[in-house]
């Protein structure tokens, strides 16, 4: 029997992957699956994706120096406009200087070879090593490179001559998270836009890249969904009132944030009568005074995930993501910080705003929530048209009106940023995914 591990040490994984087709689509091809999870989400796992032919294995999350110090040389080696606007603020300014001269073109080829070779001799490993021994796996499945503890197994299964797979989880990592310290056999990325930057920023060669899709949309395509009736019982609304989603940019990216609970209140003071608001919470973030200050009968509040106690983990269950698709499918707007939720309510062909302006107040840029939209990644969506970046209160306001009453403006927009971020639309991004990986065994 061929045995695969599928790390999901990320709160999103058990949307992304284990809560799609993926691990039905290994046991039919005869594949043991070993899902490795932290032991405080060891019972949500059991309960939620364990069966026959799936195991559920606790790893320790426990990092040591050599990992941090390897972290930062990876962040240093790569100065993108991301990561310059990153070291100014979450960074508080370290690394400047070394990332402008281990990061020159000059060295920068010679700098990714040190850190990777690096990376291999002094990442600890012996964290897996039980796991190797009791399993045997044909294949690790990384289903987020860039993650401490997949750097780890990534490592650990090459000194066993075990094959690996990574995937690039989000479409802004490849920017933001420094170089990739690992390279594995192949590379998962979701579009044309994440390969050209796995060549261009990361010095991976092409054909070690593999495009394909994005796995979870598989099941948004289903057209399965809540009838209205049912689904505004679920968040205590109203199904004959119109809804506005916002998704809040949350306080860890916001020091002091009064700039979420602002533009509850602008789309409250904006909106008609007839409509709703409903503030989809950040699964793993609080947002200051949205929870506690709320007022007005027409703002509902939801948040979409299992906590675990003593813990700011969580975990995203096909319910949860179930009921993103009936809140998608049933908003006439959608409002968003900077977040990937921008997709998912073009996918769903909804107008969607972004807010680029802080609230009712002015900040510095370091301070801003405009920074986040000069991060690399932006680039794509606001050239393709398909979110209007409102970066102000009165362009806010007036895009809102003008959303509302004519939902179909911008279409054609929304349909190249799919088509852009997508890359394909067919329901078998998870079957390539498989086929990536059995091709390697």
């Amino acid at each position: 029997m061929k045995t695969i591990f599928i790390t999901t040490f990320h709160s999103f994984i058990s949307r992304n992957i284990i809560g799609t087709p993926i691990i039905d689509l290994f046991l039919g091809e005869g594949f043991r699956v070993v899902i490795l999870v932290f032991p405080k989400k060891e019972q949500f796992f059991i309960e939620k994706y364990g069966r026959d032919g799936v195991a559920i294995e606790t790893v320790p999350r426990e990092l040591i120096y050599r990992d941090a110090i390897l972290r930062y040389l990876a962040l240093f080696a790569m100065n993108t406009r991301s990561l310059k606007i990153k070291r100014k603020t979450e960074m508080r300014g370290s690394g400047v200087w070394l990332s402008l001269v281990i990061s020159h073109w000059s060295l920068r080829s010679l700098s990714y070879k040190v850190i990777r070779l690096l990376s291999y001799w002094l990442t600890p490993k012996n964290k897996f090593s039980s796991l190797f021994e009791k399993y045997k796996p044909n294949i690790v499945f990384s289903t987020d490179i860039q993650n401490e503890n997949d750097v780890r197994m990534l490592v650990e299964a090459k000194s066993w001559g075990i094959k690996t797979v990574g995937m690039v989880r989000a479409w802004d990592n490849l920017a933001t998270k420094g170089l990739i310290r690992f390279v594995p056999d192949k590379l998962i990325v979701h579009n044309e836009i994440m390969k050209g930057e796995a060549l261009a920023l990361q010095g991976i060669p092409a054909e070690w890249v593999k495009v394909v899709g994005i796995p979870h949309y598989d099941h948004y395509l289903s057209g399965k969904h809540s009838s209205r009736e049912e689904f505004f019982r679920k968040i205590g609304g109203d199904a004959k009132r119109k809804l506005v989603l916002f998704a809040p940019t949350g306080d860890r990216y916001l020091a002091n944030n009064t700039i979420d609970k602002d533009i509850v209140d602008i789309l409250d003071k904006t909106l008609p009568e007839n409509f709703q608001i409903l503030v989809r919470l950040p699964p793993t973030d609080k947002v200051n005074g949205i929870e506690e200050e709320n007022t007005s009968e027409r703002v509902l509040v939801v948040r979409p995930s299992k906590r675990f106690k003593g813990s700011r983990t969580a975990e995203i269950s096909c319910e949860d993501d179930e009921h993103l698709i009936d809140t998608l499918f049933h908003s006439d707007l959608v409002v968003s910080g900077p977040s990937t939720m921008c997709v998912d309510a073009a996918l769903f062909d909804k107008p969607i705003i972004l807010t680029a302006f802080d609230g009712m107040g002015e900040r510095s840029y370091y301070e801003s929530i405009r920074r986040y939209f000069d991060y690399n990644h932006w680039d794509a969506i606001k050239k393709s048209g398909g979110a209007y970046l409102a970066e102000n209160k009165e362009a806010f306001v007036a895009k809102v009106k003008e959303y509302i009453g004519n939902p179909a403006l911008d279409k054609e927009c929304r349909r190249k940023l799919i088509e852009e971020q997508t890359w394909k639309l067919d329901g078998k991004a998870c079957e390539r995914v498989v086929e990536v990986i059995k091709l390697l065994i």
